[in-house]
């Protein structure tokens, strides 16, 4: 097994090759309410367990190459109840593992403020989130480090509908630490009416990437991206078996214009 624990990286997009969305169904008793388990497409695998609280307790990915096969595990580490950071390891049991992220709080413990990164116990650069009086995340500014000073040059706005779904996603750059940013993508959503998953494993989106794999009510259906600089657009598209209760236990993906296609399964418990 070879690791690629030092990769930040969006694991659920990375794995399934999709965007799917998250929710918390309100109408759905705990106890009645499945724990995603597995998300398995050709290109890879990933594993969810959780501790006897329902508390993510490990995420381990798979992912398939031609020639190889890389493991990546992420182990999240609590106090008070609180996820306080991640552990990274490239052995499936978790061992030799090192910190990947550590977490600042707002003061009263309701919301991630910062998310820092590390290499080999190094911090190499956090983001800086900004949140609405919903408590949803509007703003993501990446900070990174340049000869010891933390410059930022990258951030994303989210826009939300009332359903709490992220609509549009936009991200700006600039090439000067004191010059203007300027939008060079924008993507657009729609979503189905369906509960997803992922929500109920607290913390997901900070573990993995803060996008509406991890943040949305309901199901990616389409997703627009438009780069600005050329106009160019491509749309995906993404088609879903559901179980009994609604959740999505399978997701037909399309790319772009070239339409090729991707299918993901996903277990439960």
């Amino acid at each position: 097994m070879k690791t690629i624990n030092k990769e930040r990286v969006a694991l659920l997009v990375t794995v399934a090759a999709i965007a799917l969305s998250s929710f918390r169904n309100q109408h759905t008793p705990d106890e009645e309410r499945p724990l995603l388990q597995a998300i398995n497409s050709h290109a890879g695998t990933l594993l969810i367990t959780y501790n006897t609280q329902h508390q993510l307790s490990k995420l381990t990915r798979v992912q398939r190459t031609t020639d190889e096969m890389y493991t990546d595990v992420r182990i999240p580490v609590y106090e008070s109840g609180h996820l306080v950071s991640t552990l990274v390891s490239g052995k499936e049991s978790g061992e030799s593992s090192e910190i990947f992220s550590s977490f600042d709080y707002a003061e009263d413990y309701r919301q991630i403020s910062r998310i820092r990164y590390y290499t080999e116990g190094q911090a190499h650069g956090y983001d800086s989130l900004v949140y609405d009086k919903a408590g949803r995340i509007t703003a993501r500014y990446f900070f990174s480090s340049t000869r010891g000073q933390y410059e930022n040059h990258n951030y994303q706005a989210y826009s939300w509908d009332a359903a709490g779904n992220m609509r549009q996603l936009d991200s700006y750059g600039r090439t000067a630490a004191n010059g203007s940013f300027a939008l060079t993508t924008s993507i657009v959503y729609t979503y189905d009416n369906k509960p997803n998953p992922q929500q109920q494993i607290t913390g997901l989106c900070y573990m993995t990437d803060i996008q509406p794999a991890a943040l949305s009510t309901n199901n990616v259906l389409t997703e627009q991206i438009t780069h600005v600089a050329t106009g160019e657009k491509s749309v995906n598209t993404y088609i879903y078996a559901y179980n009994a209760v609604g959740y999505p236990t399978r997701v037909t993906a399309s790319f772009g214009a070239d339409g090729a296609e991707e299918t993901t399964e996903l277990r439960y418990e």
